[in-house]
């Protein structure tokens, strides 16, 4: 399913992202691994804590759930400070990118396979070891945590 996922971002990153003249192209591929990561982070973070229910809501509703919103918002900022892009166009291409990827999600597969594939199995430690192999292990200890977290929020 991660390879799925991640050819899924690429399908839907190319109209929105490669094509749009607010993303400059030296960042187009940056912009489609912070979706990557945004995506990976939110449901790791879901799956991990228990809320599994909030995954597969975010499945089943296009994406209209405070979760989806929340990634949509993370993506947005995260492209606008890392690469410049300007505010209406980074909400513009979350509001597009995010339901649409849960969208194609939702039509490969129930959240039980979903979820068995970003956890290897269904293993919390598989997820863990996703998000270390999508860079999201700041702290270099091989596992994503709240370690990781403050890193990445520098405190």
């Amino acid at each position: 399913m991660f390879e799925q996922l991640s050819n899924l971002i690429q399908e839907h990153s190319q109209q929105s992202v490669a094509d749009n003249p607010a993303v400059p192209n030296e960042h187009n591929q940056n912009v489609v691994e912070e979706l990557k990561s945004v995506i990976i982070s939110k449901v790791t973070g879901l799956a991990t804590s228990g809320q599994a229910d909030k995954i597969s809501e975010m499945l089943s509703t296009n994406g209209d759930t405070p979760e989806s919103k929340d990634m949509e918002n993370n993506f947005a900022t995260n492209i606008m400070e890392k690469f410049g892009i300007n505010s209406q166009a980074a909400s513009s291409i979350a509001a597009t990118m995010i339901p649409g990827i849960l969208n194609a999600v939702r039509g490969q597969g129930g959240i039980q396979e979903i979820l068995a594939s970003f956890g290897g199995g269904g293993g919390l430690s598989g997820l863990s070891s996703l998000g270390a192999k999508m860079g999201l292990d700041k702290d270099g200890d091989g596992d994503v945590d709240l370690g990781d977290l403050g890193k990445m929020l520098k405190f």
